[in-house]
């Protein structure tokens, strides 16, 4: 099985010093705190987070093919359960996984658009009373992003607040 260190290895190996590498890495945060929330691994859930944008450049003129071309290279390295969480983080695959640590992944990965989107002193200072309300508004015409973040943390009993702490608390992507 593939371990922390393989999947960092991985990440400067298809991602290089990119924007894309640093958002892996803060999906992987994110995973390993949403894993302690919920009581799953947290080294496997941060293995995800990092590898699931591997094949990002590759795939970048057919979106139909991200993440499967990442569970076709690490093979046998990930677990099926694994591998279905990352061949359905991408809706444009038309996999879909019902699974905690995929809907964790959809998560994880929606959250770091809308760090990027929003920068992290906005997320540091949103209204934690109404978050929805106030990213969908500061997001407008990408407010499904929300509707993303709602459905999956309301279906796991995970406070939106909590995430954006998460979130929010994250190492910035030159840190």
């Amino acid at each position: 099985m593939l371990n922390l260190a393989e999947a960092e290895h991985l990440v400067v190996q298809h991602l290089s010093a990119t924007p894309r590498a640093a958002h892996s890495r803060f999906v992987a945060h994110v995973m390993r705190q949403l894993a302690g929330t919920l009581g799953a691994d947290g080294d496997l859930w941060e293995i995800v987070g990092l590898c699931h944008d591997l094949d990002f450049f590759k795939t970048c003129d057919d979106r139909s093919q991200h993440g499967l071309l990442t569970i076709k290279w690490l093979g046998d390295r990930i677990s099926p359960e694994v591998q279905s969480a990352i061949a359905s983080h991408d809706h444009r695959t038309g996999i879909q996984a019902d699974t905690l640590l995929a809907d964790a992944l959809k998560i994880a990965d929606v959250t770091a658009v809308i760090d990027a989107k929003l920068g992290r002193e906005a997320l540091c200072t949103l209204d934690r009373s109404d978050p929805l309300t106030v990213l969908r508004t500061s997001l407008a015409d990408r407010s499904y992003l929300c509707d993303i973040l709602e459905r999956y943390t309301t279906k796991h009993g995970i406070s939106v607040e909590r995430v954006i702490d998460v979130a929010a608390a994250s190492p910035l992507p030159s840190q």
